[in-house]
């Protein structure tokens, strides 16, 4: 008998323990990180926090402010003003030699992010003016996380991991798995669907997965937020410039339906034999011929789920963060459907290809076709959304940028039922119904045009002046060298390094350092902005480009193409130079037959036709035709892009070893687009004789890109005043027509 009360008070006290220890756990005094105080003097501090107030004043003007500085600020930096308008949350400008280089923020102020506890995070951060994170420091958390053997250096270390990420992009929490077949494999603590690709994967904390995914998504979140207040520019299609992402209104199931947030559709028995009946050859579904009429078939619900307004009252707090937010990217659209039944959209008993579409249900806006794949379905077990009904069916579809539509115009979902007995969805064997789907104007941005303009691109330009003079210098020079080339090509020595070192200037500073390189999506964008009158601050936000791309238009009725393609684009100096290295280390270069020479340079027409047509279709086509240029590989993302891209790039470059400017004759939409548009060129300033052409052929060969035709006469269409021709021209050693008339003079 002793010892039976004995091994129970063993057990009672083991039991006792666990629970003193979870008890310790969850009603630990609350967290103030700090690196040198003890305890007494940090609960000391914490009590000096007033949690009705602004957090990010308070910390900065305590005794903290010294280790927050020195986690947050960049080196060369310092504190700036603090910025708070009337009830905004406050921001503190980060400054760089007298300019704004990014802010200071706290995440409560901005998102009052709650943890796992359900008690605040206070976390103070920094995010630059190109949207990255610049450093990340706890402050303040109650999260239960000593009795999962976590601490606070844990969580800090996590953080630590979002310095450097850049905010358009969403966050994949991940974790390592430690079996010894899949070592060093890591898999997402949460998986998404559609393209994950470009989510930036951070290392997760084990045994607290919530606290990883609450900490993460308090600092992008906010993070986000200040960037739209800031008109930082996320990405080019960041939905935050279109809808008002932060408007939140707790909601009802009935209220969500009311005004529309979710769309209803009741389909019953008797709507769909009464469609089948229609039809000649096939019979409703045998279920619902058999069926009272008002039996419901199915309901169907759809919802943009991106406004917060929306989102976070269908999915609850967490898998809205998550899913939709901090867990995505800023140009990721995000639909829920769901189904009340009993019929839903798909068979869970059937295995499906993850790139098949859903025969049964898809999108569509102004009589495009958007397919739903199964690679593009998130399903969820159940939502959060008060007082709703239960769902057979429910889940997220995911649309990257490429495949997104215009989520403030009018969708439709449409649901096909197949008929009786028939196994293939074909137009004559389904019936189909529509579920049309309108966002509230209280979640779409007003004026949208106004708000792009409204975009600070003065404040902009200021932050980079030096960049914008040294722009401004190197056109100027251009356009010098070409008024005053006289001067130059009369010694052979000085053109060779003047243009030699002036295209290293536009490769080295132009192209690889301030990512100046004009493209034919520039060219579509101004065209697509006098279409619709939109779009054309965004320009502001590239000066450089907006600068060497008005150089280049102002200066066609001058010189056509010639300013841009021969002196001022990145990746004809790149070609040009590797094209100089070759003839120096002896590769033989093939001059093409001249009919050949002129059909191939047709081809960069119907380039261009393809790319504009794309474009015309759709402008998200149009950027995948336009990959057909070089420039973003090569120049803007400097050889780090995927391994086709560098392909493709290699064997331009290769060619161009044998044959100079192989691209830029034969294949450049863009060169083609300015042949088209120098057609407007009042002017030739380049020298000829009455002997060039016949019976004099001396300068042909020169021409590096053959543009002097058979009779001497130049083809401006094609020439990119390289000036070869004018240094021959002047040479009186090697010129004909020149050593016969100083022949002469000797006489």
């Amino acid at each position: 008998m002793l010892n039976i009360i004995n091994d129970n008070i063993k057990v009672l006290a083991i039991v006792f323990s666990i629970f003193f220890a979870i008890s310790m756990a969850y009603g630990q005094t609350p967290t103030l990180l700090s690196s040198s105080k003890d305890k007494n003097e940090e609960e000391k501090s914490l009590i000096d926090i007033d949690h009705s107030k602004w957090k990010l004043p308070q910390y900065i003007n305590s005794e903290f402010k010294e280790s927050i500085t020195k986690k947050i600020l960049p080196k060369g930096t310092i504190l700036g003003k603090l910025l708070s308008e009337n009830e905004e949350a406050p921001t503190i400008e980060i400054l760089k030699n007298n300019k704004i280089v990014g802010y200071v923020f706290e995440t409560f102020d901005w998102v009052q992010g709650l943890g796992y506890s359900r008690k605040p995070y206070h976390i103070i951060a920094g995010v630059d003016l190109d949207g990255k994170l610049i450093g990340v420091k706890l402050m303040w958390h109650t999260e239960p996380i000593a009795i999962l053997g976590r601490t606070d250096e844990d969580l800090q270390n996590f953080l630590n991991q979002l310095q450097g990420l850049s905010i358009n992009k969403g966050v994949s929490i991940v974790l390592g798995l430690s079996d010894s077949v899949l070592e060093g494999e890591k898999i997402a603590m949460r998986g998404t669907a559609g393209d994950s690709s470009e989510l930036n994967p951070v290392d997760g904390i084990s045994r607290t997965t919530t606290t990883s995914l609450l900490l993460n998504d308090a600092v992008m979140r906010a993070a986000r937020k200040i960037a739209r207040k800031k008109n930082i520019l996320l990405a080019e299609k960041d939905l935050g410039v279109l809808l008002n992402l932060e408007n939140f209104t707790p909601k009802n199931w009935d209220a969500l339906l009311a005004d529309g947030s979710i769309t209803e559709k009741i389909i019953t028995s008797g709507d769909l034999v009464n469609k089948f009946d229609l039809m000649l050859e096939t019979k409703a579904p045998r279920k619902a011929r058999l069926a009272n009429a008002e039996k419901i078939w199915t309901k169907i619900y759809i919802a943009i789920v991106n406004p917060e307004g929306i989102g976070a009252n269908i999915l609850g707090r967490r898998w809205y963060d998550q899913y939709v937010v901090s867990g995505r990217n800023v140009d990721d659209l995000v639909v829920w459907i769901g189904f009340l039944g009993p019929a839903s959209f798909y068979d869970k008993g059937k295995n499906y290809k993850e790139s098949n579409p859903y025969n049964t249900i898809k999108l569509t806006q102004n009589n495009k076709i958007y397919n739903l794949k199964p690679l593009m379905y998130k399903y969820l077990p159940f939502h959060h959304a008060k007082d709703a009904p239960e769902l057979i069916e429910q889940g997220l579809f995911y649309f990257s940028r490429e495949e997104s539509f215009n989520p403030t115009a009018p969708i439709k979902l449409i649901y096909s039922i197949l008929g009786d007995k028939k196994l293939e969805y074909e137009d004559n064997n389904i019936v189909n119904f529509e579920v049309e789907y309108i966002l509230p104007e209280e979640y779409v941005n007003k004026d949208i045009a106004i708000i792009d303009d409204s975009y600070d691109w003065k404040n902009n330009w200021l932050n980079q002046i030096d960049i914008i003079i040294l722009t401004i210098i190197t056109i100027c020079t251009a356009i010098f060298l070409l008024v005053f080339k006289d001067f130059i090509v009369k010694y052979k020595k000085v053109h060779a390094i003047v243009r030699t070192g002036f295209l290293l200037w536009i490769l080295l500073w132009l192209g690889w350092k301030v990512g100046g390189q004009v493209s034919i999506i520039h060219l579509a964008a101004i065209i697509q902005g006098l279409y619709d009158g939109n779009g054309f601050a965004a320009f502001f936000a590239e000066p450089v480009v907006l600068l060497i791309g008005s150089a280049a238009l102002i200066s066609m009725p001058i010189w056509g193409r010639a300013l841009f393609c021969g002196w001022l684009c990145p990746f004809g100096a790149l070609q040009e130079l590797l094209n100089k290295l070759a003839i120096k280390i002896g590769i033989k270069q093939k001059f093409l037959k001249s009919k050949i020479d002129l059909n191939m340079k047709y081809v960069k027409y119907f380039v261009l036709l393809i790319v504009a047509t794309s474009f015309l279709y759709s402008f998200d086509i149009g950027l995948k035709a336009s990959s057909v240029e070089p420039f973003k590989t090569a120049i803007t993302f400097r050889f780090n892009a995927p391994l086709l891209a560098l392909l493709w790039v290699s064997i331009l470059l290769i060619i161009g070893l044998f044959i100079e400017r192989a691209y830029c004759r034969f294949l450049c939409p863009l060169g083609a687009a300015f042949v088209i548009l120098g057609k407007v060129r009042l002017f030739n300033f380049l020298h000829r004789r009455l002997e060039c052409g016949n019976p004099c052929k001396a300068c042909s060969p020169t021409c590096p890109t053959q543009a002097i035709k058979t009779n001497g006469k130049i083809d401006m269409n094609e020439c990119f005043q390289c000036l070869d021709c004018q240094v021959m021209y002047f040479d009186k050693n090697k010129c004909p027509p020149l050593v016969a008339i100083h022949k002469k003079a000797k006489i």
